[in-house]
């Protein structure tokens, strides 16, 4: 069953076409800049480089967020794009589920994405990939708390805390969600978990 996994939450670009074990191409990138320019040249060149087309894919996972507002879209649009075209199964994921998938640590794994002002959009998984807290936006100290004697890690591209950087396990995604049924691509909607400064600000006026 051939995938295409798309993860555009972050500045983090992650593209891949694999099947239940094996990986045909993998992008795995920091961008800093232009992710709406790059993006479909990042998915352009996995299929080439897999030497395959998109009618031959199955299915499609694609991270619904948290992260970035702009990158969450991008990601989703183009996952949504091709699932409608291509009528391929869509499923969602969580972009903190991506970043500590490669890990096999006995420790628990808790994958953040700095929300600014001391806040964070925070997760915690077991190495099965199984989340002992659900993402959700919290502020930084109230997740260290839930964390007093215990044996975690920190997983992140940002510096809130000291963080290991993300690893991806492409191969423990697909079969994580290998049996999950997929959605109607016009009802994927992206997950911000919270709202941007311009609603909160209309809210308090």
């Amino acid at each position: 069953m051939k995938t295409l996994l798309i993860s555009t939450c972050t500045n983090r670009i992650i593209v891949a076409l694999a099947d239940n074990s094996t990986i045909f191409s993998f992008c795995n990138e920091i961008i800093e800049n232009q992710m709406s320019n790059i993006i479909m040249e990042k998915v352009e060149n996995c299929f080439k480089e897999a030497s395959l087309k998109p009618t031959e894919i199955d299915r499609i996972l694609v991270a619904v967020g948290p992260g970035s507002y702009t990158g969450i879209r991008i990601g989703v649009t183009i996952a949504k794009t091709y699932s409608w075209a291509l009528k391929t199964k869509i499923i969602p994921i969580s972009s903190l589920e991506v970043m500590v998938s490669g890990y096999q640590d006995d420790k628990l794994l808790v994958s953040y994405i700095d929300a600014r002002r001391n806040a964070c959009f925070g997760a915690i998984y077991n190495n099965k990939l199984n989340p002992i807290l659900n993402d959700q936006y919290i502020l930084i100290d109230d997740l260290k708390e839930k964390l007093k004697g215990k044996d975690y890690i920190f997983v992140s591209d940002d510096k809130l805390v000291e963080s290991n950087k993300p690893k991806i396990d492409i191969i423990k995604l697909i079969n994580k969600h290998l049996n999950d049924a997929g959605v109607n691509p016009h009802s994927l909607n992206p997950v911000y978990l919270k709202k941007t400064e311009a609603e909160e600000s209309l809210n308090h006026d």
